[in-house]
């Protein structure tokens, strides 16, 4: 489930739009199935990387009074009026020296504490197992650190929400064209955002791949869900090569991520997409709020820590550029967001992004540490209950001006004879 600071021109406030949280639709049931080694393979769900940005190193942009549209043409009809960041090193980063206003009147601070050869489902696979009060995967039991039980598949759900008000209703940013055929998302989790993909594209079959069997039962004709896992080979035949494909905040689930990477060129078509969307596992400001906060500094480079300990690093959003330029992609771009964690930000879409971005976040923390602090750092519960005290109270206080920086990494596979 990562470069600089900077300062410009305000950007508006108002009041908070109540939008609410849509679950998609579903159109006819579409049984979930285990794979044998013939079958595509997935890492656990969603893996939520808490909110993340640097302060002073990297720089996030921050949209203008008058929300103009970004410098850097996007591939999609509508730019989001969203601060974006830019990668160093890169040159399509829009409004690099911009801050997000804040909004002094806000206190508010209450929110609490081979395809063919599938065989059906085995009931082993949902022999889920149990630790310190939540539910864990049980096929390859251990591999994913984060729980998959009702209270965390909700805010995975509210996760995918701030996603899309990020991106203003979109899904991805790869340029894939009108009529894809075939979409994989991988890590599905809830399977939210595949099956928002399948209503969005019916000439597209939808397959989402996880280690959990969550999905639910009832999704479009054009979707389906496979319990498998993606650090093994992917046997799909050229014949089901992909047009794009997605996975969405597996930092934490990944062990071997060039790998990954190189399994994603295999698998697609000459000339389609694979779009990564991570954020980082660290906060940023754009004044002294990092330096002030440092219960939530200090908690999110625990968690790193803990991750790097377990064999699957956390906060690798600002690597994925360069895996996916290594793997042979061209045309890949870093699209950077800042999303604000809390209601502090005048602009009121940012007011919003923030109040939904800074629910999932506090909610996130216990999921997010307890495995991992009571395995890798071998803390005893208590120990890592007391480790969520402080992180919580900080991701409130709307004192702290921070935000995380979501990163949008897309590339195309280049066409056979292509001059790359």
């Amino acid at each position: 489930m990562e470069q600089a600071q900077s300062s410009a021109p305000p950007v508006q406030a108002s009041s908070l739009p109540d939008e609410e949280l849509k679950t998609p639709v579903v159109d006819t049931p579409a049984p979930i199935v285990a794979t044998s080694h013939q079958e595509s393979k997935v890492p656990e769900t969603d893996v939520p990387a808490p909110v993340t940005a640097t302060s002073h190193e990297e720089e996030s942009k921050a949209p203008e009074e008058d929300m103009p549209a970004p410098v850097v043409p996007a591939p999609h009809d509508e730019e989001p009026d969203v601060p974006r960041a830019e990668t160093p090193g890169t040159e399509q980063g829009p409004n690099e020296h911009d801050h997000v206003e804040i909004d002094f009147g806000e206190v508010d601070s209450t929110f609490g504490d081979n395809e063919s050869s599938t065989t059906s489902l085995a009931s082993s696979i949902f022999n889920y197992t149990y630790e310190n009060g939540r539910r864990y995967h049980a096929y390859h039991n251990g591999e994913y650190p984060l729980p998959n039980d009702a209270k965390e598949q909700d805010r995975l759900d509210l996760k995918h929400h701030v996603f899309k008000l990020v991106l203003r209703g979109k899904m991805f940013r790869a340029p894939i064209g009108p009529n894809p055929q075939r979409i994989l998302d991988v890590g599905t989790g809830t399977g939210i955002w595949a099956i928002d993909v399948a209503d969005e594209y019916p000439s597209a079959q939808v397959v989402g791949i996880d280690l959990s069997p969550i999905q639910p039962s009832w999704v479009p004709p054009n979707c389906e869900f496979v319990v498998d896992n993606a650090e093994e080979e992917w046997p799909y035949a050229p014949s089901k090569a992909f047009d794009l494909i997605h996975w969405r905040v597996l930092s934490g689930s990944i062990k071997d991520w060039p790998r990954l990477y190189s399994q994603a060129f295999k698998h697609l078509k000459p000339g389609a997409w694979l779009e990564a969307q991570e954020h980082d596992v660290r906060v940023s400001s754009d004044d002294d709020s990092v330096d002030r906060a440092t219960e939530v500094v200090d908690w999110f480079s625990t968690v790193d820590k803990a991750a790097e300990v377990f064999g699957k690093k956390m906060d690798v959003a600002d690597k994925q550029k360069q895996w996916m330029i290594d793997a042979g992609f061209v045309d890949v771009r870093d699209d950077i967001y800042k999303v604000p964690l809390g209601r502090w930000p005048r602009d009121p879409r940012l007011k919003e992004m923030g109040l939904y971005f800074q629910t999932q976040s506090v909610d996130a923390v216990e999921p997010v540490s307890m495995a991992l602090f009571t395995r890798a750092l071998n803390m005893s519960p208590e120990q890592a209950q007391l480790m969520m005290v402080g992180p919580r109270q900080g991701m409130r206080n709307p004192d702290y001006h921070l935000y995380i920086k979501f990163h949008f990494v897309y590339g195309r596979k280049p066409f056979e004879g292509e001059r790359v």
